[in-house]
């Protein structure tokens, strides 16, 4: 264990996050509260679940509690978590041993072991040597790097260059308190995307959909967070297993390559190397608006862990994977994680995310193929469906940032183990995306400006392609709530026959309405008006063709 030594140069802050309060919870009465990591384990069989404003956040202490939940109890066994399911509550004697031994790990201002930062940065680094030689400070023999403002914690507060309208506040007005810097910390991990010239993305690359277990409480959905061997990482390194981040290394390198990583390093993956320069003085938190005494003005933010590229891909248990190539053409070295794309519903991901496969490879994320072997078993099955919160940010792949997604995703429990049931779902998807080819090709074919109009096709353009934009997001908005009827149909064999007709009844009469209400949009001009009623017509025509051609008929 590491000693709490506070050199004399350095100020006594202290925030220890397994104690302190920063975690937000709501309790199963629906009341909110804000507890250490300590007790929020200790009292998750009563509460509901997790809460953030920012979904990131709630990501990334998802998976920061179940690192700490794998590291106490390291299941070997599906037998083992079955069993903590069935004790409805983590062992208080568990976890106070934990405490006992590793609690000062997560100190955020501890002076040389700071909770996922780099300790070889004093408290005080901030402040530039007054008689230094070039870089290096004669007094600590440390490099000085200009400290950044503490903005880039979070993805959603632009800071530096990075600005946003309406966010009226200059680098230096950024004060944050210790929760919220806690918070901001946590995100790192799963979330860290590039940021320019050497700054690399975490151990997942660019983020991507991270699908978790949201059940009817916090405890019962972090115990279902828990792998079991057979359903962690194919490339970890096992000779890592313990290795963690409040027992590891307390230096975070610069631009440092990993190798090898070990599961629980990967929950915790350092993607950047970070040191909170903390200030005394009690002054109001820009990001949450409480009163502190004390607050994070900037800190030492560069490029910290990476993974070796050529150890292959990591398949997070938590995210979901697909071939780039179309079938057929598949090289199984290659894997992408599902992301985030834009303009396009969650729900459409659906049976890649959550559904078993009739393929000899499964692609959803390994610990909701761990859950579907528990419901074999006869668990969850007393639950109409099993929840899922997925969380995600989009971005260019590069340095930005464009928006965040949370949305929840529910299966019937036999579904989630049922291959001809996830086919049915499968199908009607694949449906559902021909009916939008027939959209798109008809109006792309109807409506297109003349070429003699000069500078007036560019404007038409510019308008047709906002109505087409607009008549997709339309056409599957009101499909949502008829994929909601479909999934349920589909977990009962003796619903299945009849619900994929009513679904592709469904698929074209939405279109339909949808594809004439967009064209009467167009304009009321002789040739406009001409053109809408041959696109209607059109429409309607290759819809019904290609319900004949769904069902053989």
């Amino acid at each position: 264990m590491i000693e709490s030594t506070v050199t004399a140069t350095a100020p006594p802050f202290s925030f220890n996050l397994w104690r302190e309060p920063w975690i937000r919870v709501t309790r199963l009465d629906g009341q909110a509260a804000e507890l250490g990591i300590g007790a929020c384990l200790a009292e998750a069989h009563m509460l509901y679940a997790l809460h953030d404003p920012s979904p990131l956040v709630v990501a990334g202490i998802h998976r920061l509690l179940t690192a700490i939940l794998q590291a106490i109890y390291a299941p070997e066994s599906l037998d083992e978590i079955e069993d903590l399911l069935t004790a409805e509550h983590f062992d208080p004697a568990r976890l106070d041993a934990f405490a006992a031994q590793y609690a000062e790990r997560f100190d955020l201002f501890h002076p040389t072991a700071p909770f996922l930062q780099t300790g070889d940065v004093p408290l005080d680094g901030w402040r530039k040597p007054e008689k230094a030689k070039k870089g290096e400070s004669q007094k600590t023999g440390i490099a000085w790097v200009e400290p950044k403002p503490v903005a880039p914690l979070f993805a959603e507060v632009p800071g530096t260059t990075y600005r946003a309208h309406f966010h009226h506040i200059t680098d230096e007005d950024h004060r944050m308190c210790p929760a919220c810097c806690a918070r901001g910390l946590v995100t790192i991990p799963a979330f860290a995307s590039s940021g320019g010239a050497g700054i690399r993305p975490s151990i997942n690359g660019i983020p991507p959909i991270y699908v978790l277990p949201a059940a009817k409480s916090l405890f019962q959905s972090l115990a279902l967070s828990l792998a079991s061997p057979g359903y962690q990482p194919q490339t970890i390194d096992e000779r890592r297993w313990e290795s963690a981040l409040w027992n590891c290394d307390t230096i975070i390198k610069r631009d440092g390559t990993m190798p090898a990583v070990g599961y629980l390093e990967s929950l915790t993956f350092p993607a950047r190397r970070v040191r909170l320069y903390p200030h005394a003085g009690q002054e109001r938190c820009t990001q949450c608006g409480a009163l502190s005494k004390i607050t994070v003005r900037n800190m030492l933010y560069e490029m910290g862990h990476h993974r070796d590229v050529s150890a292959g891909v990591w398949d997070d248990p938590f995210v979901a994977f697909r071939h780039p190539g179309k079938r057929g053409k598949r090289d199984p070295a290659e894997l992408l994680p599902v992301r985030p794309q834009a303009g396009k519903a969650l729900w459409r991901e659906y049976t890649g995310l959550l559904l078993t496969s009739q393929d000899a490879e499964e692609l959803r994320p390994k610990i909701i193929r761990q859950i579907g072997r528990l419901i074999d078993r006869g668990l969850l099955n007393d639950m109409p469906f099993v929840l899922f919160r997925c969380i995600g940010l989009r971005t260019d792949g590069k340095a930005k940032v464009f928006e965040w997604l949370d949305e929840a995703l529910e299966a019937p429990p036999r579904l989630l183990v049922d291959p001809d049931g996830a086919l049915v779902v499968e199908d009607a998807l694949r449906r559902a995306g021909d009916a939008e080819q027939v959209l798109n090709f008809v109006f792309n074919l109807h409506f297109r400006p003349e070429r003699e109009q000069g500078k007036q096709i560019k404007k038409d353009l510019v308008r047709f392609k906002t109505l087409r934009d607009r008549m997709q997001t339309t056409f599957w908005e009101r499909l949502a709530p008829e994929f909601h009827q479909l999934i349920v149909a589909a977990a009962d064999p003796a619903q299945r026959t009849m619900e994929e007709r009513a679904w592709a009844d469904s698929v074209v009469r939405i279109g339909g309405a949808t594809f004439t209400e967009i064209a009467d949009q167009v304009g009321d001009r002789a040739d406009a008006l001409r053109a809408r009623v041959e696109a209607q017509a059109a429409c309607r025509r290759q819809l019904y063709a290609k319900r004949k051609e769904w069902f053989g008929e």
